[in-house]
């Protein structure tokens, strides 16, 4: 498992990405998908730092993107998923998500004793295998659309993943 010390800087360009994102969001009338009723601007941080935290384990540029979607978070085709501001610790994929994409979890924390960021990557998983029947799940919620939920136990090892 790799672990990801954040500078100050980093965290200050992840909150800016993060209001980017937010205001095209607003000025384009969109809404949150897939039933979504989180806390927004803090799950997007979370998010964003994962972003971060995953380029800079990997040694490739992060290309600080606002409005792309479902291209690629990092490099040709990597999507990374985010646990730390919610009590979900597995990876998740949509049926919406490209297929040959390959996902990273990694988890973002603050330290307790200094305001300082940290990012573990977890693991991962090539979309075709993590698209697997066995991991569709509403994972409690029946009124949002099922999810793939795929368990830590199941990732491939971190460190054997290249950008």
């Amino acid at each position: 498992m790799l672990e990801i010390k954040f500078h100050w800087y980093e965290v200050s360009v992840a909150i800016h990405i993060v209001n980017l994102r937010h205001v095209e969001s607003l000025r384009k009338g969109l809404r949150d998908a897939h039933g979504y009723k989180g806390r927004d601007m803090q799950d997007n941080l979370w998010g964003v730092l994962g972003e971060i935290g995953f380029a800079k384990a990997m040694n490739v540029y992060y290309p600080m993107t606002v409005n792309t979607f479902k291209q690629a978070d990092v490099g040709r085709n990597w999507q990374v998923r985010t646990v730390g501001s919610n009590k979900n610790r597995s990876l998740l994929i949509r049926p919406v998500d490209p297929t040959p994409h390959k996902y990273m979890l990694v988890e973002v924390y603050k330290d307790k004793y200094a305001f300082t960021y940290h990012a573990k990557l977890l693991g991962w998983i090539e979309g075709i295998d993590g698209k697997d029947d066995k991991y569709l799940t509403d994972c409690g919620h029946p009124d949002r659309p099922k999810v793939y939920r795929i368990p830590q136990k199941d990732l491939r090892d971190s460190i054997l993943a290249t950008a």
